[in-house]
């Protein structure tokens, strides 16, 4: 039987529900500067990375430079999801059978460190992680999802990466990696992806085994010829 090497989580609006974190956020940040942020400026936001937010807040008229910006709204979303984490439902399901299958996991996010290590410390399955500050090209770039599966010591094109935003899901696909679009906040062109599920609920390793046909044979090393 088939399994990827690793899967790879995005995290928000794919691992955890905090787009309403993010969103209260930056309205609230915004509200600072006497700014009321429109539908446009917030579903640019689903997915981006931080110098992206930033420069949209600042386009907007959210007063500050961007390091400013980021910090703000960073603790803010690390205060929102301290005191609400909430999974998507079905995921930590579907993680504990990856993880009981020996397959590893990491978080793959463009959220700062301090956010995603609160999330990897909540979550009851061991998860890896990449943080946006841990890369220096956000999402559509495929260097988190690149320094993700080297850190595991796995080959991106048999990874499974799991998103939500169209953002996200490029970055997938551009990594070589077997990308699945989960859509959550927003719907999600999923043409490019290896399939398209509504959510988490009742996916199991079986889904997974699915897409083993897409997986490129495992490199069998000297001692295992």
């Amino acid at each position: 039987m088939t399994w990827p090497d690793a899967v790879l989580w995005d995290m928000d609006g794919t691992l955890i529900d905090s787009e309403r974190a993010w969103l209260d956020g930056a309205r609230d940040l915004a509200a600072r500067s006497g700014v009321t942020l429109q539908r446009s400026d917030l579903d640019q936001l689903v997915g981006a990375s931080m110098a992206t937010t930033a420069a949209v807040l600042r386009a907007a008229g959210v007063a500050g430079d961007a390091e400013a910006i980021i910090a703000d709204l960073s603790e803010r979303v690390r205060r929102g999801i301290v005191d609400d984490l909430v999974f998507r439902p079905g995921a930590l399901a579907l993680a504990a059978e990856v993880a009981a299958a020996g397959i590893p996991q990491a978080i793959v996010s463009m959220s700062n460190r301090a956010i995603v290590e609160h999330v990897v410390a909540a979550a009851p399955v061991p998860l890896g992680s990449v943080a946006g500050d841990d890369v220096a090209h956000g999402k559509p770039h495929p260097e988190a999802y690149l320094t993700a599966a080297a850190r595991l010591g796995v080959a991106i094109e048999r990874c499974v990466v799991l998103e939500d935003s169209a953002t996200g899901l490029a970055a997938g696909v551009a990594s070589g990696a077997v990308a699945v679009a989960v859509p959550f906040y927003l719907p999600v062109d999923a043409s490019s992806a290896a399939a398209e599920w509504s959510g988490f609920e009742g996916r199991t390793l079986a889904d997974l085994q699915r897409l083993a046909p897409l997986l490129p044979t495992p490199t069998l090393t000297t001692e295992e010829r």
